[in-house]
């Protein structure tokens, strides 16, 4: 299950800035939502400090997805180990035209992009196909805004790297490039 949002596009979207300071990293430390995604690194990589609503899905052995929300869904996590060169083909054909950077070959098969739409279309995406044991799970997510002075491209790296290897524990197995 790959979720896209549909929204009104903003005139002239330019994608985010790079950081000027050398902002906190994202690291990997409890709480987590979305069993997988530690919530001060959402924190910090949007820059939300509001109250989050967590809304989880689907069946912990194949497939899930959750969303943060307070009036709109500001991240959403989907991931699934069926299908994933079609999503990853699907991710593709929906914002490569958009994407700022391919994922690291260690990490696995995917992209990070910037759609330009508004905040409710959860505009800044991620997408990852890599190997966990015998499955080949892929993961997307997306979040609503990117706090000033970050670097979207290493903090979702970072994030994905994160969510995969939380995944492996999860799910007993271990994470590797699809």
């Amino acid at each position: 299950m790959l979720t896209l949002s549909v929204g009104c596009a903003q005139q002239n979207p330019s994608p985010p800035a790079k950081p000027t300071a050398s902002p906190q990293p994202v690291s990997d430390s409890g709480p987590y939502w979305c069993d997988v995604v530690p919530q001060e690194a959402i924190r910090t990589i949007s820059g939300l400090a509001i109250p989050l609503e967590e809304n989880k899905d689907g069946v912990p052995a194949t497939h899930g997805a959750c969303s943060l929300r307070n009036e709109y869904n500001r991240f959403s996590l989907n991931w699934s180990i069926r299908d994933g060169e079609g999503a990853l083909e699907l991710a593709r054909e929906n914002f490569g035209k958009k994407r700022l950077s391919e994922l690291p070959a260690d990490l696995g098969k995917g992209l990070i992009a910037f759609t330009g739409n508004s905040p409710r279309t959860k505009p800044y995406v991620a997408f990852m196909l890599f190997r966990c044991g015998n499955d080949r799970p892929w993961m997307g997510m997306d979040v609503s805004q990117v706090a000033q002075g970050r670097d979207l491209v290493k903090d979702f790296t970072d994030l994905l790297r994160i969510a995969r290897e939380r995944y492996g524990r999860l799910h007993d197995c271990v994470p590797a490039a699809a």
